[in-house]
C-alpha cells in the first residue's frame, strides 16, 4: 500500500467519524424532555402526586344531610269505623366547616295527620345544638407534618430525577464518543500494521506464507475484530440513546460552560431535611399517642367536652289544641377511662305548669388493653431512636458527599488544566512535524499521527465538558 493510499484511507476514516458539528447541547435536552416516555412518565406521577396533594386540602364547606320516613296506617275501631293517619319523622341535620365540632339538628320526631273529617294532627319540631371541645390536637398537626413532607418529596424527587435524566443523555454521548475515538485508533492501527505489511513485502524481508507474514496477518486480524467490536458497541450505544432521548443520535458541536460553584449546607440538602421530618414525624406520633386517652368504641381520641342544647314543643289539636315547649341544656366530659354527663330540661304546659328536671350519670371502665398500649408505646419510643439514627446517617452522607464532589471539582479542574496544555503540547508537534515532513524529515504516517492526536484531543475536549455538566447536577441535587 502506497502513501497515497494511507492518507486517502486516514482521511476518509477522519471525515466520516470526527464531524461534530450537528445539534447543539441544548438542543438535544429540549427534545430529549419532550420525546422522552421517562418525562412523560415524570410529568404525569408529578400530576397525580400534586392532585392528590390538592384534594388532601380542599377546605371543608358546610356539610348538610337529610333524612326521615313516612308511614300510612289504617286502623279499624269496629264495623266500618276505620281511620286513616299519615305520619313522618323528617330531620335536617347541619354539620359546620369546624371539623365537624358544631352540629345543628332540625326535624320532628312525630308529625302526624288524620286522613278523615276530624282534622286531626300533631307535631313535636325541636331545634338541637352541640359543640365539641377538644383538650389537644387530635392528630391535625401529624397531618399537616406529613403533609409537607410529601410536598417537599414530591418537588425533591422531580428535580432529581431531571438531573439525572440529564446526566445519563451526558453520560452515553461521552460512552459514545469515546467508542469514536477508539474507532480512530483503530483505523490507524489497521492502516499502519498493512503498511508495515506492504512495506516488508516490497524490501523482501518477509515473503508470503512465512511464519513471519503470517503472524503480522495474525495480529492484522486482530486489529480489525478490535474494530468491529467497537463499531457493534458504538452501535449498542447509540441504540441505547435513542431509547433515552426518543430520537437517533446525532453529534453535538455547542456545549454550554458548566458552572461548578458549589456551596455546602450546613444543615444538609433535602435528603437530610426529609429525615429530620420523618424524625419530628416520630415524636409527634408518639406525642399524639399519649394524648389519646379516652376510647370510644375502640377509637382512642383526645379528651372532650361536648356542650348542647335544644328546644321544642309539642302540637295536638284534639280533643282541644294544646301546646306544651321544652327547654334543654347538657354537656359531657370524657377523659382517661372516665366519663361524666349532666343535663337540665325545663318543660312548660299550655296551662303554664312548668316542670324542671336535672340529670347526672358517670362511667368509668377498666383499661384491658393496657398491655397492647405498653408494646405500642415502645415501639413509637423505638422510631423515634430509628428516626435519629437515620437522619444523623443522612446527614453524614450528605457530607460525604459534599465531599466527595468537592474533590471531584478539584480534580476535574486540575485534569482540565493539564488537558490544555496537552492541546497546546500536540499542537505544536502537528506544526513541528509538518515542518519537518515539508524539508522531507518524517513521512506522511508522522504527519497523519500528529493529526489523530489532535483530532482526538477535540473529542477529549468534549467529554470534558459533559463530565463539568455532570458535576454541576451533582452540586444542584446536594443543594435543593
Amino acid at each position: 500500500m502506497d502513501v497515497k493510499r494511507i492518507v486517502g484511507l486516514l482521511g476518509i476514516s477522519l471525515l466520516l467519524i470526527a464531524p461534530l458539528g450537528a445539534i447543539s447541547l441544548d438542543t438535544v435536552i429540549g427534545r430529549a424532555k419532550e420525546q422522552s416516555n421517562r418525562i412523560q412518565l415524570l410529568e404525569l406521577n408529578k400530576s397525580n402526586s400534586g392532585i392528590t396533594i390538592g384534594l388532601s386540602e380542599v377546605e371543608e364547606t358546610l356539610g348538610l344531610s337529610v333524612s326521615g320516613d313516612m308511614t300510612f296506617r289504617e286502623t279499624n275501631y269496629g264495623g266500618t269505623d276505620t281511620h286513616w293517619t299519615v305520619q313522618a319523622s323528617p330531620q335536617v341535620t347541619i354539620l359546620l366547616p369546624n371539623d365537624n365540632n358544631t352540629r345543628i339538628t332540625v326535624g320532628t320526631t312525630n308529625l302526624r295527620k288524620a286522613l278523615d273529617a276530624s282534622g286531626y294532627w300533631d307535631a313535636d319540631p325541636s331545634v338541637g345544638i352541640s359543640h365539641t371541645f377538644r383538650f389537644g390536637d387530635n392528630g391535625d398537626n401529624l397531618s399537616d407534618l406529613k403533609l409537607a413532607q410529601q410536598k417537599l418529596s414530591i418537588d425533591f424527587q422531580y428535580d432529581t430525577s431531571l438531573y439525572d435524566f440529564e446526566s445519563s443523555i451526558y453520560s452515553k454521548i461521552m460512552e459514545i464518543l469515546g467508542y469514536e475515538m477508539d474507532l480512530l485508533e483503530a483505523e490507524k492501527n489497521i492502516l499502519v500494521q498493512q503498511t508495515q505489511i506492504d512495506n516488508a513485502l516490497k524490501l523482501k524481508t518477509v515473503s508470503e506464507g512465512s511464519a513471519a507474514y503470517r503472524s503480522m496477518q495474525l495480529n492484522l486480524v486482530k486489529l480489525e475484530n478490535a474494530k468491529d467490536s467497537v463499531e457493534r458497541r458504538m452501535a449498542m450505544a447509540k441504540t441505547q440513546y435513542e431509547q433515552l432521548t426518543g430520537f437517533a443520535y446525532e453529534p453535538v458541536d455547542s456545549i454550554q460552560d458548566a458552572d461548578l460553584t458549589f456551596s455546602y449546607l450546613p444543615t444538609g440538602d433535602t435528603k437530610v431535611i426529609l429525615a429530620a421530618m420523618d424524625l419530628e414525624i416520630a415524636k409527634e406520633e408518639l406525642a399524639l399517642n399519649q394524648r389519646r386517652t379516652v376510647s370510644t368504641s375502640g377509637v382512642k381520641t383526645v379528651p372532650s367536652l361536648v356542650v348542647g342544647g335544644g328546644a321544642g314543643l309539642n302540637y295536638t289539636s284534639s280533643p282541644t289544641s294544646s301546646v306544651a315547649y321544652s327547654v334543654s341544656a347538657n354537656a359531657s366530659y370524657s377523659v382517661d377511662n372516665f366519663s361524666t354527663d349532666a343535663s337540665v330540661a325545663i318543660g312548660i304546659s299550655d296551662t303554664g305548669k312548668v316542670t324542671p328536671s336535672v340529670t347526672i350519670g358517670g362511667s368509668w371502665s377498666n383499661d384491658r388493653t393496657i398491655a397492647s398500649e405498653a408494646m405500642e408505646l415502645q415501639r413509637l419510643q423505638n422510631n423515634i431512636t430509628i428516626a435519629e439514627i437515620d437522619y444523623q446517617n443522612a446527614l453524614l452522607t450528605y457530607q460525604s458527599d459534599a465531599s466527595q464532589l468537592e474533590t471531584d471539582i478539584l480534580t476535574h479542574q486540575l485534569n482540565v488544566e493539564a488537558f490544555e496544555q496537552e492541546v497546546q503540547y500536540r499542537g505544536q508537534v502537528l506544526s513541528d512535524t509538518q515542518e519537518a515532513f515539508d524539508r522531507g524529515l518524517v513521512t506522511q504516517t508522522d504527519v497523519d499521527q500528529a493529526k489523530l492526536d489532535v483530532e482526538l484531543n477535540r473529542y477529549q475536549k468534549t467529554i470534558y465538558a459533559l463530565q463539568a455538566l455532570i458535576l454541576e447536577n451533582r452540586a444542584k441535587a446536594l443543594q435543593l
